[in-house]
């Protein structure tokens, strides 16, 4: 029999799988990341950690720490923007003792990294430059998986197996938990300013012409994000920079930031996005972050599913690691649970991607948002922002006046 080289294998050094490392060495585990890249490094995203994420990081009784470390931009809310040019603007309200809820904006290589230094900090074991390319199985489950760290491949054994390998997972796809091929296809192109741009604490989302532009106020620069149709890939060819630089024309509040400051030359590409799976679970491995699933480029809000999903995998790994008995049960709860807690959010995901992607439908979307003293727009802030469940937006007292303004007007 081979030697097992922790009880836990984790690919992908994400926050997915270093919040996972962090709690598993704290519960005494023996576990090791693999991660394909050195970090620090950049991430294709918008940058921005919602409240939700925020206070997942306050459970894990790291926030303070990374708070002081990485100095984030606070993010009190969203201001949205409609293709006739309607907007709304929303907050994240207040906690029960009357504090601002916020967000923070901060760039991924910088929060990733930080988050990592805690798992090692707490004893996970990390190994840069290692790419991962298949799963081995034995007696029915997953064992370890095929790996290559310069030249040759090596099989590294576990008793656990967890893809934390994101979007493109290949623990996922080797363990054909993908339900079925994406639909929603867009790609999207992450840039950031050169230079400080003194944003005012909203993150900022504007639709026009088919294509969505996102911006967020950074600690020393900003993030630009432009969400687009897949079957512009080809436009975009290996020109990610120039391509960005001329579809701003259309969005000229960013145009403006940009030529004030410049675009760093790595812009980095991302997507096809909706990526469902039958089920976030395999007997021996497991799913977190948005390799158990994802869907939404216009909200996107990944971080909060990370940090959760990563803290329901430890329980239910230090229950299966503690009794071989309790594994196939202790797995399969996983998996419900990751269903009853992100289920409903992707279907509110999906409600606000069949209205962006009608530009009637979200103008006059926006404008029903609009009004009321932006209740309804602070209630689906919160929902998407992770901070109430989304059924909180399908409350008739919700959508029965907004969609009495949508037809209306009024």
């Amino acid at each position: 029999m081979r030697r097992l080289e922790s009880e836990v294998l984790v690919v992908g050094a994400g926050p997915a799988g270093a919040v996972l490392g962090l709690e598993l060495a704290r519960q005494g585990r023996d576990v090791l990341i693999l991660e394909a890249a050195r970090f620090p490094r950049d991430k294709p995203c918008g940058d921005c950690v919602n409240p939700g994420a925020v206070a997942e990081l306050g459970r894990l009784a790291i926030r303070a720490r990374l708070e002081a470390k990485l100095t984030p931009k606070r993010l009190r809310g969203w201001q949205v923007e409609a293709p006739d040019g309607g907007t709304f603007r929303a907050c994240f309200g207040v906690d029960r003792d009357g504090r601002a809820r916020e967000g923070w904006a901060i760039r991924r290589r910088d929060f990733d990294a930080a988050i990592l230094e805690e798992a090692q900090r707490a004893g996970a074991r990390v190994r840069f430059g290692v790419r991962v390319y298949d799963v081995v199985s034995a007696n029915g489950r997953i064992v370890g998986v095929v790996a290559r760290a310069g030249v040759g491949t090596s099989e590294i054994r576990a008793r656990f197996v967890v893809g934390a390998d994101g979007l493109r997972s290949v623990v996922q796809r080797r363990l054909r938990l993908a339900r079925r091929p994406a639909r929603l296809r867009k790609i999207a192109l992450v840039g950031h300013l050169a230079g400080p741009d003194g944003g005012d604490g909203f993150g900022e989302l504007r639709v026009r012409g088919g294509r969505a532009c996102g911006y967020a106020s950074l600690p020393n620069g900003g993030n630009v994000t432009l969400v687009i149709p897949a079957e512009e890939a080809a436009e975009v060819g290996g020109m990610p920079l120039e391509f960005m630089t001329a579809a701003l024309s259309q969005f000229r509040e960013v145009e403006a930031r940009v030529r004030a400051t410049g675009l760093e030359e790595d812009v980095l590409v991302t997507g096809p996005f909706d990526r469902p799976v039958r089920r976030a679970w395999s007997p021996g491995a497991l799913l977190v972050g948005d390799a158990a699933g994802y869907y939404d480029p216009f909200t996107g809000q990944g971080i909060y599913q990370a940090l959760r999903s990563a803290r329901l995998a430890a329980k239910a790994l230090d229950t299966a690691l503690g009794d071989s008995e309790k594994e196939y049960l202790a797995l399969a709860r996983y998996g419900r649970r990751m269903r009853i807690e992100f289920g409903p959010k992707r279907g509110l995901q999906r409600v606000i991607e069949a209205a962006v992607s009608r530009p009637a439908v979200m103008s006059r979307f926006v404008m029903a948002l609009s009004g009321r003293k932006g209740v309804a727009a602070g209630r689906l802030l919160r929902a998407t922002g992770d901070l109430t469940h989304p059924a909180a937006t399908l409350d008739p007292a919700f959508w029965v006046p907004l969609l009495s303004r949508m037809a209306y007007g009024k």
